[in-house]
Formats: structure tokens, sequence, C-alpha cells
């Protein structure tokens, strides 16, 4: 084999400005100023500029609530600024070439071949931000928590955008778009029992995004669709409707395409989909891509939450935190391959319960030489779960060294990721990228331990 080389060189040079601001210890400004270049973007757009501003007013320092007996910390906050997104590969406006092997009067010979779709608009990415927030503490700190409420629009998405094949490359980088997200997010704790030998803490917070893309060329990528209207990343495929289970119904389905291309029709034991209506309301009887795909669920949750507790008793401490998110979907891409008869590896369980004329299952299709399946709803699955992610017992040892009396033995046992309440059925549902792609579980662990502190 030829020896090959590789190298890479990219350029952030940064210029920060920040002035801050306070008067009477009540009222805060901190203003910044934020100018970026990066080598990554094309020339004339290298550049980005961002600003951002926050005031804050320590309501709490007023004269009116100096005598307060319940309110002792209460602030209020807002922020709007600008933010920017470099993180692509290095040269990707430019015309690259990679090295490959040709076979070339009996031998094998080094040749070129573009490696790269050039564009010469590549710029930042940017998102603008507007915050607005109260923090507060209330009853001698023994309760307090904070309230948020946001807007972000990000523009000029950076993605790889599906290109023709004529033009010799798959994709190519592009600004193509921009995305809103908005919220609320719910901050609370509190000392349920505060005593000498007994004291129990409870803190909680909830948090609801709402995603959406704003602007944006309708792009299909794997088994998403970015379009305008629609959470980013939303699955984008096929309506399942069961498995066609006679002649009957084989006569009445509907006829995806490739099986007109291959003057095939459908049988019993086949995957029957829903053939969607036009803009009329008409249904064609046959399924193709182009016209029959919906968006099938969002990776966003509509809410996401945690909380934990810790409760102690003398020199006994017992934690434990939890973590949760809800309304999300999730493509279990590891299911589908595996529920695809295939001779090069084993299948999953679900296949003994596949269609056969004995056994007319209504959920998994019968098993053929080489089968092709499309994306359908079956594979995006609800990945709402409550985790029990942290649990940890303390025991401080009663006991004391002469010669250094403020040494302390602490022994403890702590298990991580103990518990997973999911209805998911792929390994793990906090996958953050959306599609389960065989992704390990996330590593249940014990750890038990002495720690010694003077």
């Amino acid at each position: 084999m030829a020896p090959t080389t590789d190298g890479a060189r990219n350029a952030l040079n940064s210029y920060l400005g920040r002035v801050n601001y306070t008067f009477k210890g009540r009222y805060n400004l901190t203003a910044t100023l934020r100018a970026d270049g990066s080598s990554r973007f094309a020339p004339g757009h290298q550049w980005g500029y961002f600003p951002s501003v926050g005031v804050s007013w320590n309501v709490n320092e007023e004269a009116f609530l100096q005598d307060n007996k319940v309110i002792d910390d209460l602030k209020l906050r807002a922020s709007l600024g600008t933010v920017g997104n470099q993180e692509i590969g290095d040269y990707l406006f430019l015309d690259t070439y990679n090295t490959v092997n040709y076979s070339f009067n009996n031998s094998i010979v080094k040749g070129y071949v573009k490696g790269n779709r050039p564009n010469s608009n590549l710029a930042w990415e940017t998102t603008e931000s507007y915050n607005v927030g109260l923090d507060f503490g209330l009853l001698k700190h023994r309760l307090g928590g904070s309230i948020d409420a946001y807007y972000k629009n990000t523009n000029n998405l950076l993605l790889n955008v599906p290109t023709e094949r004529t033009s010799g490359y798959a994709s190519i980088l592009k600004n193509a778009g921009s995305v809103i997200n908005k919220g609320l997010e719910l901050e609370l704790r509190g000392d349920i029992i505060s005593r000498k030998h007994l004291s129990w803490t409870l803190s909680g917070n909830i948090a609801r995004n709402i995603n959406e893309v704003a602007k944006a060329e309708e792009v299909y990528s794997g088994a998403t669709v970015l379009r305008k209207g629609v959470p980013f990343g939303a699955f984008y495929g096929l309506v399942f409707d069961g498995i066609v289970q006679d002649a009957a119904e084989a006569a009445a389905a509907p006829v995806p395409t490739r099986n007109k291309e291959t003057g095939t029709s459908v049988l019993p034991g086949d995957v029957r989909y829903v053939d969607q209506p036009d803009a009329n309301g008409v249904k064609d009887n046959q399924i193709d891509l182009d016209h029959d795909r919906v968006v099938l669920g969002s990776p966003h949750p509509d809410f996401i939450y945690g909380f934990s507790t810790s409760l102690r008793y003398r020199d006994l401490t017992l934690f434990a935190a939890f973590q949760g998110s809800q309304g999300n979907e999730l493509y279990n891409a590891l299911r589908r391959t595996l529920e695809t008869p295939d001779p090069r590896y084993n299948g999953v369980a679900s296949l003994n319960d596949r269609w056969t004329p004995e056994n007319h299952s209504n959920t998994v299709p019968k098993a053929v030489i080489k089968a092709v399946t499309d994306l359908d709803s079956r594979y995006i699955e609800d990945a709402s779960f409550l985790k029990l992610k942290t649990l940890s017992l303390t025991y401080v040892l009663p006991f004391r060294i002469e010669k250094a009396p403020t040494t302390r033995f602490r022994v403890f046992a702590t298990a991580s990721n103990l518990l997973t309440f999911t209805k998911y059925k792929g390994y793990d549902p906090e996958v953050a990228s959306g599609t389960d792609n065989g992704v390990y579980p996330t590593s249940r662990t014990f750890t038990f331990g002495v720690n010694i502190s003077y």
C-alpha cells in the first residue's frame, strides 16, 4: 500500500470587550461585544460580531423590603444577545481532493477525486436569545428557586443538504434556514425539616421547550425531515397499517411503487401502509415515498424534569436523584435492523411471532429471502422515561483520632443509573441524537469507598 499523508489547520481570532456596572448594590449591568474570525468560513464571511447585554435588579435591597419577614432574596433578570457557531470541518468552503486507488496496466496506481462540493457563501450560524428570569429565597432561605422564560432564534443553520447525484456529490454544507426555541424553566428547592439530628431537603426542576423550524428549504435526511412549521429533526416515514392477512386484503391493499416496477403484487404476510390522500382528498391506491410519507414524531420532549432528596439522621445520610423526559419519540434503528431477517446475523425474539399461514400476526411480516423495508411508524417509539440516576448512602464513623481531632472518616455506597422506567423497546431511551443506532445502554455502576478528611 502506498504511503499517505494528511494534515489540517484552522484558526480562530477573537476579540472580547466587557463593561460591568453596579449602582447602589441594587442595579447591575453587563454589556459584552465579541468579534470572532474563523478560517472555516469563506472569505468575506469569516468574521462574526456577537453583542450581548444583561441587567438585573436586586429587589430585596430596596427599602420597602428591608424588614420583610418572608422574602430574603429577590432578583429580577433580563438579557439579550447573540452567539455564533463555527463547529464544522476545515476547508469545507473549498474544492478538496481525495486520493483513491485505481487499477491500470495490471498495477495499482494513485488517482485523485474531488472530495467536497465547495460553497463560497458558507458563513457563521448565529443564535439570538432573549431571557427574563426571577430568583427568590423565602422564609429565612428555607424555600428558594428560580423562574426563567426564553426565546431563541437560530439563523443560518449549518446543515449538510442532499444535492443532485448528477453533481457527483451526495450533499453540500449550507446555511439552510432558521429554528426557533422558546420555553419556560422552573426550579424549586426547600428545607422540609431542619433540626440538629434530623434534616430533609427536596429540590426539583421542570422545563418546557417548544421547537419549530421557522425557515428552511425542505430537506430529507435519513429518517428525518427539515420542513417549515415542524420540529427540527422530526421523524418522517410511512404509517404502518398492519399485515395483509389473506388474498382479499392483498387485492385491496395499496401497492408500493417498487412492486409495480418489478411486476410483483402485494401478498398475504406483507406490510400494509396507509395511502395518504392528496391535496384534494383523493387516494391513488399506491404507496410511494414522495407522497405517502408524513411526520411521525418529534425527538423533542413535551417537558423534561428532575428531582432529588436528601435525608439525614445524625451521621447517616441517604441521597436520591431522579431524571425524566416526557413526550418525545425515538427512532429505534436497531430494532428495525434486527426485525428484518438477514442470514448475516441473528434476529430478535419478536421474529418468532412473524406472520405465517398458521400464525396471522398483525405486527411482524413474513420472512422473505431478501427483505426490503421502508421506515414506518412501528419504529418511531415513545421514549418517555424516568431514571433513578443516583442513590447514595453515607455514614460518618462516630470516632475521632485524639491527636487529629478534626479528622473524619466517612464510608459510602453509591449506585448510578440503578432503575429506568420506560415503554421504549431499545437499549436506552436517553439518546441525545434522536436515533438509536444500537448505542450501548448507560452503564449501571456501584461504588463503595471510604473518605478521610482532616
